[in-house]
């Protein structure tokens, strides 16, 4: 008998969620352009479910997808806690509809409201990983460079400007001011953390869970340290 060409896995994936609380899509593009130009590179073509539970059932599904799509990001589907009906409704019209775990309230920090809040949600728990061996990079990573720790911890021994990129699959250490973007758990390790002199990101981001610069005034200019607690970032200050 020949081998079969394809096989089903089961897998877990991270993904963003945007969550609607108006239908103006006027007013959602707006909100989803000015995060967008804070981090192109990184927003660019990730795939997006579609949070509804905040509004009403008249929904333009497809005005919705449409927008998303054209903002450059890869529309996977719709998700949120709704009714059988509405979920049914969702898939005759061709519409993928995502079940997902409870995910607990979003913690505002101060901030002004928004109409759309962007979160990365990692649907299942990952296996610890193993230690990793460090990067060292001296001195300066200026603007448009980046520096990536492929299955390392990545240790800067300088600062990283602003437009700079530093990714490490392990934990990020900056012995200066980070002032560009910092990605760590980048293949996924729930438990990698971001360390700095002087905290002025643009974007950091663990295991796929991020902040844009506005939810970073906590600890904004001072020594801090960037960890999960679950799926929820959160910054303390460096003693």
């Amino acid at each position: 008998m020949a081998e079969a060409c394809v096989e089903f896995k089961g897998s877990s994936f991270t993904l963003s969620v945007i969550y609607l609380k108006t239908l103006k899509l006027a007013d959602i593009s707006a909100d989803l352009v000015k995060k967008i130009s804070q981090a192109p590179d990184f927003f660019s073509l990730i795939p997006v479910v579609v949070n509804i539970e905040k509004v009403d059932c008249l929904i333009d599904y497809q005005a919705i997808k449409t927008m998303i799509e054209e903002l450059n990001f890869t529309f996977v589907g719709f998700t949120g806690s709704i009714a059988k009906e509405q979920r049914n409704r969702i898939r005759e019209l061709g519409f993928s509809f995502v079940n997902t775990a409870k995910v607990s309230a979003l913690k505002k920090n101060g901030a002004a409201d928004e109409r759309v809040t962007i979160k990365r949600k990692q649907t299942t728990p990952e296996p610890q990983r193993q230690l990793f061996s460090d990067k060292i990079h001296r001195g300066q990573i200026r603007s448009g460079q980046q520096v990536y720790a492929k299955d390392q911890n990545l240790v800067v021994i300088g600062s990283v400007s602003a437009g700079a990129e530093v990714i490490a699959d392990g934990n990020i250490h900056v012995y200066g001011s980070l002032r560009g973007r910092a990605i760590a758990g980048a293949t996924g390790h729930h438990q990698a953390q971001i360390y700095c002199q002087n905290l002025e990101a643009e974007l950091v981001s663990i295991n796929g869970n991020y902040w844009l610069s506005e939810s970073m005034e906590l600890h904004w200019g001072t020594p801090a340290f960037i960890h999960l607690i679950d799926t929820e970032l959160t910054s303390s200050k460096l003693s």
